[in-house]
Order: C-alpha cells, then structure tokens, then sequence
C-alpha cells in the first residue's frame, strides 16, 4: 500500500438526498419574538397612520371642549353618553383597530420584511400572533391616553366630579377599550389575510353590524362586540342603560360579556394564524420581482 494512500483521510460520504429540513423549533426565542414586536409596534407607530389615529381621537376632546363652551347649562351626562359610550365606543375604536390592522401582513410584505421574518427560527403561527399583540399594544395604549383625556374634557371641573372619580372611569373605560380593540384587530387582521378590500368590507362591518345590529333588542346582537362592551360599562359604571335597549335583567353577566369578547379575539386570532402559516406570499425582492 502506497504512503499517499495509508495517510488519506476518508470521505465523509454525501448526504441522501432524501434527507429532511432541520425543523423550527416549536418553542422560539424570546429575542427573536422581542425583534418582531419591536419592529411590528415601531411600524404602527410612524407615517400617517399615527396621524390619522390622532385626528379620529382628538375630534371628541374637541367637541366636548366646544360644548362645554357654548351649552349653558352644561350637562356632562349627556356629553358623556354621547362622546364617551357613543361616538368612541361605535365608531373611534373599530375605525382604529380596522386602519391598525387591515395590512398588518401586507405592510411586511410591501417593506420586504416578511423575508426577514419567514427566515428567522420562529414559526410561522408566533410571527402572526405577535404582530397581532403589538398592534393592540399600541392601539389600546393610545386609545387609554386620548379616552382618558376626553374623560376629562367632558367632567372635570363639574360640582359631582373628583380626582378618584375620573381616574376609576378612565380606568375602566381604558379597559373596556383594550377588549374591544382586542376583538377588533383579530378580526380585521383576519379578513386582511382573505381579502384586499378590508377597508370596503370592514367599514361595511362597522356600520351595519356594529352600528345598528347591536342596538336591535334581539338574540343576533350578542354576536356584536359593541353590545358587550356596552353591557359591561353599564354593570360597572352603574350607568343608563335604556338609551342602547340594555335591561340588566335580561342583559349577559360580565364574566359572560368578558367571556364572548375574550372568545371572539381568541377564535379569530387562531384563525388567522392558521391562515398565514398556510398560505405562500409573494415576496417582494430589492430589484422589484
């Protein structure tokens, strides 16, 4: 035997080619979950999205602070039936949560993130359900602060209003809109997997199913996410509720209200990241294909 041959070394042998892709794990890392968050939430917090928000938010405080200025007498009981638990609840919350959410993929997509993502040891299903988080994050923090300061606007500085009055509605308030938008994004995050025409579709949501299903007294309007919230502001506020054709003694319990808002967010949320990680999307690359 030769020397070239006794000192070779061997060859590893190839690999079948019927071998199996390294799997995800099905437990992602906390830092790669944090990095979608991060980025997720720093979209949702830039261009005219954020601005639009704002604009849909501020238009209560302002017309509280108009009438404030010119009705005399001032009632802020009706200013806040009208602002508080009507205008913000049935039109403000899901107008946000639908402009927050309708392109919550498509934006990955047009900003060639969604490689960034797809490629990362995460699968897909945490990638969706993350993004879903950080836009109610952002959505619901917002949607607390403005709420909070069109509380304000409308009853402070009335003889029945002190400090631990407003801070009790605020909070409750901010709550009760953190589980509206809950439902709302999933909702809408998920008819933007199914169609392009969210805007269309989820406007039409808004107003037929949101805006006069849920005040028809009938069994359908507990499928309305707007009922239950306005349920649980009237067993915890102790409010009015005729002005919504609410009886409290045919109206759900609050563990029920809770319970339907929590289950609507968490069936369209699986939903959704069912969808994406079964769908294929088209990537964009730098040079446009």
């Amino acid at each position: 035997m030769s020397a070239d041959v006794a000192t070779s070394k061997p060859v590893p042998a190839a690999p079948a080619p019927w071998a199996e892709p390294v799997a995800i794990a099905n437990r992602p890392s906390l830092g790669a979950l944090a990095t979608v968050l991060r980025i997720t939430v720093a979209r949702q917090m830039r261009g005219k999205r954020i601005w639009t928000f704002v604009v849909l938010f501020a238009a209560p405080i302002a017309i509280a602070l108009l009438v404030r200025r010119h009705q005399d007498p001032y009632d802020p009981a009706d200013s806040e039936r009208a602002l508080i638990f009507g205008l913000i609840p049935q039109a403000i919350l899901p107008l946000a949560a639908l402009l927050f959410a309708s392109s919550l993929v498509q934006d990955d997509v047009e900003e060639q993130t969604l490689t960034y993502f797809l490629i990362r040891p995460i699968p897909r299903w945490a990638i969706y359900l993350v993004k879903v988080l950080g836009a109610t994050l952002v959505t619901s923090a917002l949607a607390g602060v403005f709420t909070a300061a069109a509380i304000v606007a409308v009853r402070s500085g009335t003889p029945e209003t002190d400090a631990a009055s407003l801070l009790t509605e605020s909070g409750v308030v901010a709550g009760l809109s953190a589980l509206a938008l809950a439902a709302y994004v999933t909702i809408f995050s998920f008819l933007g997997l199914l169609t392009r025409r969210v805007l269309v579709i989820g406007v039409a949501y808004i107003l037929i199913f949101e805006g006069v299903v849920s005040r028809i007294p009938f069994l359908v309007r507990n499928g309305t996410i707007l009922y239950h919230v306005r349920v649980l502001a009237v067993r915890l506020l102790g409010l009015d509720g005729s002005p919504w054709s609410i009886d409290l003694a045919l109206a759900p319990s609050v563990a029920t209200s809770l319970a339907s808002l929590l289950g609507a967010a968490g069936l369209f949320l699986a939903l959704g990241a069912w969808i994406f990680s079964t769908r294929e999307f088209r990537v964009k690359t730098p040079e446009g294909s």
